[in-house]
């Protein structure tokens, strides 16, 4: 029963785990597995952001998130657990990342000195039922050219709903990563 505590789909879990300034070597080596840095160097370091993006304006939502860090060169890191199949969920994963993109610009703010978004989701469902892989990468193309931009923003999801692999059959460290997320409650 004591396996139940340790369920890093469990909100208060996946913090402990993966959010905390103790454990920020498992978060760090989670998102260098998870993403793919063609351009730039992996993460080395992390700095915990505050979790709760308030509003601008009283009138309008706050936000919580359960992970937001930067990188040793101040690109932000959002990273979610999602249990429940929400309607709206990459709506919200798009207007989080918007949050954390525009709360970088003080009042004497260059817009040269934004740094990149990322958002990282777990979600134990399906969220893209036409497509086959758990695993996807968002980002902004052209649609002509396919050319990629836009490069401050990237999205990207690990839906355990799609995940079925054994033990035995895990062959690199995202699917070792996807089954620890799916099966972890199950172990001892």
């Amino acid at each position: 029963m004591l396996s139940k505590f340790l369920d890093p789909k469990n909100d208060v879990a996946f913090r402990k785990i993966f959010g905390n300034e103790k454990n920020r070597d498992i978060l760090i080596h989670f998102l260098n597995d998870l993403l793919v840095f063609k351009e730039r160097k992996p993460i080395t370091e992390v700095e915990f952001l505050k979790t709760i993006q308030d509003p601008e304006i009283a009138a309008k939502k706050t936000s919580i998130v359960d992970i937001m860090c930067t990188d040793q060169d101040g690109n932000r890191y959002i990273v979610e657990m999602q249990v429940a199949k929400e309607k709206g969920f990459t709506k919200r994963a798009q207007y989080y990342a918007a949050k954390a993109y525009g709360s970088q610009l003080k009042v004497s703010g260059k817009y040269q000195d934004l740094k990149e978004v990322i958002f990282v989701a777990i979600a134990d469902f399906v969220m893209f039922p036409n497509k086959a892989a758990y695993k996807s990468d968002h980002v902004i193309l052209d649609k002509d050219s396919l050319e990629h931009d836009l490069r401050d923003f990237s999205f990207t999801f690990l839906e355990l709903g799609k995940f079925n692999k054994t033990i035995e059959e895990l062959s690199s460290i995202i699917e070792r990563w996807a089954y620890f997320f799916k099966h972890a409650e199950e172990t001892n």
